[in-house]
Parts: structure tokens; sequence; C-alpha cells
């Protein structure tokens, strides 16, 4: 997962994705600035400064918003 979501924040142009760690909740990362990739955990602040820290074995999926959605 570490390696899936270091290409994504790497990706140009970057799209902006969330990391899904259950049925109902969901971290958006809108731009790469707001993710630290560690070994063991990522970090994700958001605009307010706050700062989650999940560990990779907690991510179940990656989503992408799509068109309709962003539209």
């Amino acid at each position: 997962m570490r390696d899936q979501i270091l290409k994504l924040l790497h990706k140009i142009p970057f799209q902006p994705f969330s990391v899904d760690v259950a049925a109902d909740v969901a971290y958006s990362i809108p731009t790469p600035d707001h993710v630290f990739v560690a070994k063991h955990f990522l970090f994700i602040e958001d605009d307010a400064g706050l700062v989650d820290v999940i560990p990779y074995s907690h991510i179940r999926r990656i989503s992408f918003a799509s068109a309709s959605q962003t539209a």
C-alpha cells in the first residue's frame, strides 16, 4: 500500500484521492503537500493543521472521485 500511495503522490498531473479505512471513514488527500509517507504510517494533515496518523495495515482501499462528483 505504501508504494502505491508514493506513486500516486508523485504522479504528474496529481489526481486527488482518498484512503478508506472503514466503510464510513475516508481521508481525503487533495494535494501531495497534505501527506507525509513514513515506513509504517501515513500522516495526513487537514486544512486546519490537524494530523491523522494511519498505519498502512488499516487502509482498506484507495478511491478516486468520479468526474460527476468533482463537477
